[in-house]
């Protein structure tokens, strides 16, 4: 079992690394998430409405809802996947506890060989942020109402090419609305907060 401080403690680069190559192995599905999409996926999750339990987020990571489950090698390998999972969606919300204007999303904290991989690191972590909105769709629908606050999500949508109508933004524009993502995360972040403080003071 996991303690409490075992699950508190950030990802060093070589954990990082090693929960990358896990997720790319053979003992994975073809549809299983890579390092950039978790990265958008979880942060989706940690700032959302919901507090979701690893059962309701995890099967996803490895999947579509028809893929197999990933094939451990031992049940020690099992925990210590599940435990790098754990930690970097604990490591996540602690940037978002301490300081929510600090959030980087990982293709901003990554080096690239070049334009393509990382213009695909990008589309393949808002896309996956999608995902996470999806599992609780219903919960979310309060921003998406929200006619003032719902335009924190178009950076996601956007560079997630989750439309027909973006297909032929410039490189610039692509651009600036990556630059407008953190921001736009960490005020996702507050809107639920503050409604959800608004919930427990009425």
């Amino acid at each position: 079992m996991f303690t409490s401080d075992d699950l508190d403690s950030p990802l060093s680069a070589q954990e990082m690394t090693e929960l990358e190559d896990f997720l790319l192995s053979e003992k994975t599905s073809d549809n299983a998430m890579t390092l950039d999409m978790l990265d958008g996926y979880l942060t989706s999750v940690v700032i959302g409405p919901e507090t979701l339990l690893p059962d309701d987020w995890m099967p996803y990571v490895w999947g579509l809802e028809d893929d197999a489950p990933p094939e451990f090698g031992s049940e020690e390998e099992a925990m210590r996947i599940m435990g790098l999972l754990l930690r970097y969606m604990n490591s996540l919300a602690g940037v978002f506890i301490d300081n929510p204007d600090a959030y980087l999303p990982l293709f901003e904290r990554c080096s690239f060989e070049n334009e393509e991989d990382e213009d695909m690191a990008v589309e393949s972590w808002a896309y996956a942020f999608a995902v996470g909105i999806e599992l609780c769709r219903e919960s979310w629908k309060p921003l998406f109402d929200d006619e003032e606050a719902s335009g924190l999500l178009l950076p996601v949508f956007i560079l997630g090419k989750l439309g027909d109508e973006w297909d032929t933004l410039s490189s610039e524009e692509l651009a600036e609305w990556r630059d407008a993502l953190p921001e736009a995360v960490a005020g996702m972040y507050e809107y639920w907060l503050e409604l959800r403080m608004n919930d427990e003071e009425g």
